[in-house]
């Protein structure tokens, strides 16, 4: 039983790991990076099938787009790390909210207000001087912002289900958008670029990031139901049958 349970599950990882290669070669250029699909069926797969399996097949997929289409090996080092943290995240963190049965909608309302804290803070030291709080972790910051605050808005429109999932989407694509900020400078550093380099490099590629977030999070919002109630009796690592209603969203 646990060969078989083994062997599916490399099964299921090499299909979206396929899937997700495919969407990231899914893309259309946007200032210094791309957007593109890959996020999607990583963060699909996740929810589909949990943490690891969606984890693994993000970052395998990814990895592998990149290497096929020449990128540098800090280019891949860096899609292996922060794709897999994001497919892992979502599906972990979407279970752990569906089934102890917690209400999305308060997660997203406190993190909105941490976060409007948080930049309030930011922003004040950054006015008075203080070297430790850059425009670079303002912009950040006020990107996950932007996208808890959407979340917030409409949260009195959605099911607590539905709450769990953005709020899980969004945990997922802000430690996908953060890693991928901070260790693309510390790849460029190590390169012998200065600090001053690195971060223009990086600021450059916020904006594609951005994009292909907010494409991602509408993507996941319309499909995850109809793809899971199409999936669900066939699909062997689903976990969410007891929890999740399919007649209200």
């Amino acid at each position: 039983m646990k060969r078989k349970n083994l062997l599916l599950k490399i099964c299921y990882i090499a299909v979206f790991s396929a899937l997700c290669f495919a969407g990231t070669s899914i893309s259309f250029p946007l200032g210094a990076s791309k957007v593109h699909l890959g996020n999607f069926f990583c963060i699909l797969c996740g929810l589909l099938c949990g943490g690891i399996i969606g984890g693994l097949s993000g970052s395998i997929g990814m990895t592998l787009n990149d290497i096929v289409f020449g990128y540098p090996y800090t280019s891949f080092l860096r899609t292996m790390v922060t794709k897999f943290l994001m497919g892992f995240l979502v599906g972990s963190l979407f279970r752990l909210l569906v089934k102890k049965k917690l209400n999305g909608k308060i997660f997203v309302w406190i993190s909105a207000l941490l976060l409007a804290l948080l930049f309030s803070y930011m922003l004040t030291m950054y006015c008075l001087g203080k070297p430790n709080y850059t425009v670079d972790k303002m912009i950040l910051c006020a990107i996950l912002f932007g996208l808890i605050l959407i979340n917030a808005i409409f949260s009195f429109k959605l099911s607590n289900i539905s709450n769990c999932l953005s709020f899980s989407i969004i945990v997922g694509i802000s430690a996908n958008v953060i890693g991928e900020f901070y260790i693309r400078i510390f790849f460029d550093m190590m390169l012998g670029n200065t600090y001053e380099v690195a971060l223009a490099t990086s600021l450059s590629k916020l904006p594609g990031s951005l994009m292909t977030s907010i494409v991602t999070i509408i993507l996941v919002m319309l499909l995850f139901y109809p793809l899971y109630k199409a999936t669900h009796k066939i699909n062997q690592f689903n976990d969410l049958e007891n929890d999740i209603d399919l007649n209200k969203k």
